[in-house]
């Protein structure tokens, strides 16, 4: 191939790049804003899917963002050095694999075992803190709790990020103090019969917990709409149960003590000790040795 043709062949190249996506010219991705390089990143990831490898290219586009995220950002560049981007040589290498070409990784690849799972997901939790956290920043807000007497109601959610299967991930826990609802004397009596054992005496709160749904958003709606129901009801007093006694045995510690009957103790049928013969060869010899020794002090 002579000159002219490879100059040919290179401007092809360059025109066929320039007509490329912008997804797949990294090059390109110099000077963006850090939300459109992460939005390239993402859609090169999803496009190229088992095909994709990243190059020095997007990872010093990415690099370019850093800066722009604000103050104190500068130890995220040990994510993204260019170790992160090619395969990590292992000493304990099998003979068969030992000479081949370096395969374009960025996962190290572990042949069996619960090791593999475990790497995978812990480095999946290191690359959504490298890439999607810092561009959380600019939605920062301050937080500012609301008074009690707007919210009465408080949810509180449970959440493992490690572990999406978790049971505790849908469960939520509803409370409300009832204090806080503007209640009379009679409707206070009726909200606390009704409640039954989930009303707590001492604190004068009331608690739900609910984890039936597979979503934490529908055990939520129903708790809510369950104490919306309960508290239309204690609201209602057409029948203000003034006849019904507030049940107050679920706050009781209830410690059982065994009750056995009177005819069951019979002392007669106690065993009775007939041979102590060691017993009372130690005791004596105990005794002797204890008496000489206290003779050598004796005046």
């Amino acid at each position: 191939m002579n000159g002219a043709t490879a100059l040919r062949c290179s401007r092809r190249l360059y025109s066929t790049q320039k007509n490329a996506p912008l997804y797949l010219n990294p090059h390109a991705w110099k000077n963006l804003p850090a939300d459109r390089i992460f939005e390239l990143h993402k859609i090169r990831q999803e496009a190229l899917g088992e095909k994709y490898n990243p190059n020095d290219a997007e990872r010093n586009a990415i690099l370019s963002t850093i800066e722009s995220l604000g103050p104190g950002k500068s130890a995220l560049e040990y994510a993204y050095e260019i170790d992160n981007f090619k395969e990590r040589h292992m000493n304990n290498t099998p003979v068969n694999l030992r000479g081949l070409p370096p395969r374009k990784s960025n996962i190290n690849v572990i042949a069996k075992g619960s090791t593999p799972h475990e790497i995978r997901k812990r480095e999946q939790i290191m690359r959504t803190c490298a890439y999607e956290m810092p561009l959380l920043a600019k939605y920062r807000q301050e937080y500012k709790p609301r008074p009690n007497s707007e919210t009465p109601l408080s949810l509180r959610f449970h959440s493992d990020f490690t572990d999406e299967s978790n049971a505790n991930n849908r469960k939520v826990t509803l409370r409300c103090k009832i204090e806080d609802l503007n209640l009379n004397e009679k409707q206070q009596k009726k909200f606390m019969i009704l409640s039954g054992n989930r009303f707590n005496h001492r604190d004068g709160a009331v608690k739900f917990a609910c984890a039936q749904y597979p979503e934490a958003t529908q055990n939520a709606r129903w708790l809510v709409d369950t104490f919306n129901r309960l508290l239309e009801q204690a609201k209602d007093l057409t029948d203000d149960f003034a006849d019904v006694p507030i049940d107050t045995r679920h706050m009781q510690v209830k410690k059982s003590k065994p009750q056995f009957p009177e005819h069951w103790k019979r002392p007669q049928d106690a065993p009775v000790e007939r041979h102590a013969i060691v017993a009372r060869l130690v005791d004596r010899v105990k005794s002797y040795k204890d008496q000489s020794y206290i003779e050598k002090f004796t005046p």
